[in-house]
């Protein structure tokens, strides 16, 4: 490992990210606002994983929308995040038992509980029409388990994250055009007649366009590499996470 290498390393390591694990550790905490504020970010980020999930394991649309609706509802009054802590373990894995121990306390209720109430504002990923329509398009394969359906919608929602924030940066920097010219090619080698097209477009030589393309994409590896780092406790556990994010990814 180069010098430089090591040192990006301890840079890293010494800043390890925590932001969504935060999340967890601010819904248990006494500021009310702040485990508000995490409650909904949380439901962004997780709530069509959990409807998938939901949904593969049996249950209608109608019971699924109501189910994943009042998970996210009962975890500011549930006791299931006390003893949460990043270094116990993935993100990942901690929510998909909790949705589990869920559906296994709320099994007899859940006909009871009324669509929309004070939390209704959580579905931020859209209506539950919307999240169904999603659902109709998922492949239906007999061996599709709930577990791998949660594990592939949390990887594809993980790798549109990761290029959103990636697209969101160039634009910041006046490069929205370029990027989206040259983002098809993150995961896609360019032909000749690609790289010579977008010459004459952007008054580039062939070689500057490469250099762009890897650049986009070590841009893209460290926003991905960012997200999962936010959801695990430890070095070794990231780099576990993220071989396994980018093996769904490649199944499609």
């Amino acid at each position: 490992m180069s010098p430089h290498e090591t040192e990006e390393r301890q840079s890293r390591d010494s800043a390890f990210p925590a932001t969504r694990w935060t999340l967890i550790l601010d819904l248990r905490g006494g500021d009310a606002p702040a485990a508000g504020r995490a409650l909904e970010e949380l439901c962004r980020l997780y709530w069509y994983p959990v409807y998938a999930y939901i949904r593969r394991a049996g249950e209608s649309a109608g019971d699924a929308e109501d189910l994943t609706q009042s998970f996210f509802e009962r975890l500011l009054e549930r006791g299931d995040f006390k003893s949460a802590e990043k270094e116990k373990g993935k993100l990942r894995t901690f929510l998909l038992t909790c949705v589990k121990h869920h559906l296994v306390r709320d099994w007899r209720e859940r006909s009871a509980q009324k669509r929309g109430g004070p939390a209704a504002a959580l579905r931020a990923r859209g209506s539950a029409a919307s999240a169904e329509e999603r659902y109709e398009r998922e492949p239906m394969d007999a061996t599709g388990s709930p577990d791998e359906l949660f594990d592939r919608r949390w990887a594809l929602d993980t790798m549109e994250e990761a290029l959103g924030r990636v697209e969101r940066e160039y634009a910041s920097s006046g490069k929205a055009e370029m990027h989206a010219a040259l983002q098809p090619f993150i995961s896609a080698k360019p032909r000749g007649g690609d790289i010579s097209a977008l010459g004459a477009r952007f008054g580039m030589t062939e070689g500057a366009l490469h250099v762009a393309v890897h650049r986009l994409r070590q841009r893209f590896r460290r926003s991905l590499e960012g997200l999962v780092d936010e959801t695990v406790g430890s070095r070794e556990e990231a780099g576990e996470e993220l071989r396994h994010l980018l093996e769904l990814i490649s199944k499609g």
